[in-house]
């Protein structure tokens, strides 16, 4: 099973995201997706279903900032990890209690412990 994130976090997140927080949510984004394509428990797919669009958009925000480098772009990302790092922490818990017998909830606690060790709530 996954361990819990280190408590040697950064004060705020690298934006944009460095290649290993990128990567991270990226698998995380992954992650979810297969949860939600391999599980028919309604509790868990509403659980992922929950955070799904909330990880795509650090992802898509990212990508914004990249181009453009827009200090509105900068601020929004910035409180959209702040947001699905405190909301995956949620999610962390809920498929824990949830599906603690399933492979796929060691992967995406894995995933979420992952990201949340490399980008910090800022």
């Amino acid at each position: 099973m996954a361990t819990s994130p280190p408590g040697n976090l950064p004060a705020t997140p690298s934006i944009p995201l460095t290649p290993e927080a990128r990567g991270a949510y990226q698998d995380l984004y992954d992650k979810i997706q297969a949860g939600i394509d391999s599980t028919m428990d309604e509790a868990t797919v509403e659980a992922l279903n929950a955070w799904f669009p909330e990880v795509e958009q650090v992802l898509t925000k990212d990508d914004l900032y990249k181009i453009s480098a827009d200090n509105a772009i900068f601020d929004a990302l910035k409180k959209q990890i702040d947001y699905v790092n405190g909301g995956i922490k949620i999610l962390r818990g809920q498929i824990a209690s949830i599906a603690s017998d399933f492979a796929m909830a060691g992967d995406v606690i894995a995933a979420i412990d992952k990201v949340l060790s490399l980008v910090p709530k800022a």
